[in-house]
């Protein structure tokens, strides 16, 4: 294997979870959308290539879990995030070993954390997603209606609203990683 695309094909499909992608391309990327081989899975992968054999991205979605699909949305690999300790260092990840294992973990070990949806009259208002990655803990919410910046600040908090359901999703059951690994 000598290219991103190679080895993270090998992985995924390899594995049985996963179809033979389809690829699309978006300005100078080249992205492959992996969709799950399980009837009852609505999980895809989406892997992004730059030219030079560079990883820029590889986002898991699931329409199950909104609030989490926004947050890989911009989520995008940087040179030196599987250094340690973890750095910047311009965009994209170069194909070399320690890059390889940092994306084996990711595709072995699956998602970690929750997502703690808010609903009202059935509708999905607001997503709290708390997310461990990295060795390191985070949290971001987001609202799905449309609010002014002053009703944000000064309105009603959306969980002491009204007729509020709240449903929390283990993270882990959208995407518990590949089993059937290289």
């Amino acid at each position: 294997m000598n290219t991103w695309k190679e080895y993270i094909n090998r992985i995924l499909i390899d594995s049985g979870e996963f179809k033979i992608p389809i690829t699309k391309f978006k300005g100078e990327a080249e992205i492959e959308i992996f969709k799950s081989t399980s009837k009852n899975s609505l999980t895809e992968i989406r892997v992004e290539y730059l030219e030079n054999n560079l990883l820029i991205a590889l986002q898991i979605f699931n329409p199950t879990v909104p609030g989490y699909n926004k947050y890989v949305e911009g989520e995008y690999f940087y040179k030196l995030q599987f250094n340690e300790p973890p750095d910047y260092g311009g965009i994209a990840l170069e194909f070399n070993e320690r890059n390889m294992n940092g994306i084996y973990s990711i595709l072995k070990n699956g998602l970690k954390g929750k997502e703690v949806q808010l609903f009202k009259n059935g509708k999905i208002i607001k997503s709290k997603l708390y997310i461990s990655e990295y060795n390191t803990n985070f949290n971001y919410s987001y609202d799905f209606i449309k609010r002014g910046f002053w009703e944000k600040i000064f309105g009603e908090k959306i969980e002491n609203m009204k007729d509020i359901e709240k449903k929390e999703i283990d993270l882990n059951t959208i995407f518990n990683g590949i089993k059937n690994v290289l």
